[in-house]
């Protein structure tokens, strides 16, 4: 599921921006399973952090998307504790609710080059 994830992910960032639910939507359309969706979006979101496919970060009107400070490691922990705050409340991701993901710079130049 993973590879198919990312695939689909970077695919996504190379449009725009791509908020935490549409990870869980693409976990969804992946697995064709909903059975702890919120927890396994939220593992798969971190596994990505963590390698380096996407940088989580902030989405402001007056200065876009900016990246959380912190290591890839910092980040996959701080959207591990969210989803777990989310899935322990009840409550489902909304816009914007976690984060936003980006591509890392060169992403999409070594994509190009590669293919």
């Amino acid at each position: 599921m993973i590879d198919e994830l990312r695939k689909s992910l970077v695919e996504a960032a190379e449009d725009d921006w791509v908020y935490f639910a549409e990870i869980e939507t693409l976990v969804l359309d992946i697995t064709g399973s909903n059975e702890d969706l919120l927890k396994r979006a939220g593992q798969a979101a971190a596994q990505l952090v963590r390698e380096g496919t996407v940088v989580p970060g902030a989405l402001t009107e007056a200065e876009g998307f900016t990246p959380w400070p912190g290591t890839p490691e910092e980040s996959a922990k701080r959207i591990e504790r969210e989803v777990a705050e989310m899935v322990e409340n009840g409550t489902e991701p909304e816009m914007g609710d976690v984060c936003w993901f980006d591509l890392p710079p060169g992403v999409a130049e070594f994509k190009d080059v590669t293919e």
